[in-house]
């Protein structure tokens, strides 16, 4: 269970209208709560295994990460924490952190909690949490508490304010297009991929957004706020 203030932060945080400050505020609140100096946030689409940078909390600044984009299963930390939907705790420090050097390096990483955020028992993104200052190491039961409040924020804000998790950059251009009029034939040519692959991210579109049909998916883009 999570504390009441962290409980009664998030149900204020239900309350805000616009969806990319909501989500903002949700990763702000998770330095606010734990003992962490930054925080970083991912979508995730089991399709293709890719995840995609959204933007990064640090020092009360919002910096842009949409220039990241990985395939999980190149990572293995990563993969399993988001594969199994449990938090998991490294030290980047060790040879087996199995982190990329690249980001070690960039980010002057020394410790990394990964999260994994899940709808209906679907990960739809992933929240990197490093700069750790508490005095003690990390517990299981502590990274339970962090996973439990980035599910307990998903089940607070439902489905509408997942939007800027819930869709990878693809499955959002497949939603737009179609919204636009193309054909499937139109958006395999365009975006060089084939019609099975086309079919495949509107399928998972469908799956996250709770919906049957391609139709559906549009409205319910529109309603959100997904699409323009």
């Amino acid at each position: 269970m999570l504390d009441n203030k962290v409980s009664n932060y998030l149900k204020e945080v239900s309350s805000i209208h616009d969806l990319k400050k909501r989500t903002e505020m949700i990763v702000r609140g998770s330095l606010l709560f734990f003992p962490f100096e930054r925080a970083s946030i991912f979508t995730f689409s089991l399709l293709n295994y890719i995840g995609e940078g959204i933007f990064q909390v640090e020092n009360n600044r919002v910096n842009n990460m949409d220039w990241i984009k990985e395939d999980i299963r190149s990572i293995p930390s990563v993969y399993l924490a988001v594969m199994n939907n449990e938090p998991l705790f490294i030290d980047t420090r060790k040879n087996n952190s199995s982190f990329p050097e690249k980001y070690i390096r960039q980010f002057d990483l020394t410790s990394l909690a990964i999260v994994p955020i899940s709808r209906i028992n679907i990960v739809v993104g992933c929240v990197f949490m490093d700069r750790y200052t508490g005095d003690a190491p990390i517990l299981n039961m502590y990274m339970k508490q962090l996973y439990l409040y980035f599910q307990h924020a998903a089940e607070n804000i439902k489905a509408s304010a997942h939007t800027t998790l819930l869709l990878s950059r693809r499955e959002t251009e497949v939603l737009q297009h179609l919204a636009d009029g193309y054909s499937l034939k139109e958006m395999a040519s365009f975006m060089k991929i084939s019609e099975f692959t086309v079919r495949d991210y509107f399928s998972s579109v469908n799956r996250k957004l709770g919906v049957k049909h391609r139709s559906q998916a549009v409205a319910e883009g529109f309603r959100k706020g997904i699409l323009k």
